[in-house]
């Protein structure tokens, strides 16, 4: 039930956004009775967190199948097309933003979010670093993993602006030859 909740606030999310989600509109998506979503997420922020911290373990989850097939070291160009792929391309992706602007305005969700959020990414960036065959100091690294962030978002925002769907596509492509320039050790000649 906690799971059909959550699908069901991402996909709300997703299509109609912060402003005109409702929780109504979550437990009549998820087919579920009010009284049964208020049970298990009392508060709207509850179910919006519940749901964050829901797409978290997916991309978790994609993380893991991916790694099952690419053992370390990771090529930098594999991660970045996983990441964009399997995570910022994804329609899902759209919800985290509406997430992230929202709390922007609602200082308790906020909190929350930057709690489960903060947790999830120290993780994260902790293992892509050390599995990806990266070239640089921890420094870079974490300097890379945040240029990298706001890439993937402005391409995932952008894409539904693009009049051609494979604009991201070229973009991806022109990313990871950058990328790789970035994330070069200092002294090595190059690509």
């Amino acid at each position: 039930m906690r799971r059909r909740l959550c699908e069901a606030a991402l996909d709300v999310l997703s299509e109609v956004g912060y402003e005109r989600l409702s929780t109504p509109l979550i437990s009549t998506r998820a087919q579920v009775s009010r009284g049964a979503q208020t049970h298990h997420f009392p508060t709207k922020a509850d179910i919006l967190v519940g749901a964050f911290e829901h797409l978290l373990k997916q991309w978790e989850a994609k993380r893991t199948e991916f790694l099952a097939h690419h053992p370390p070291p990771v090529p930098l160009d594999s991660y970045l097309r996983h990441i964009w792929h399997d995570v910022f391309a994804q329609p899902r992706y759209i919800a985290a933003l509406e997430l992230m602007l929202a709390a922007r305005a609602d200082e308790a969700l906020r909190e929350r979010l930057q709690a489960v959020l903060a947790e999830w990414t120290e993780k994260r960036d902790g293992i892509w670093s050390h599995l990806i065959d990266f070239q640089t100091t921890n420094q870079t690294t974490s300097e890379f993993f945040h240029l990298n962030l706001c890439m993937f978002r402005g391409m995932a925002v952008h894409a539904s602006f693009n009049k051609d769907d494979t604009i991201n596509d070229a973009l991806l492509e022109a990313w990871i030859k950058i990328a790789k320039q970035l994330t070069q050790a200092p002294g090595d000649p190059g690509l």
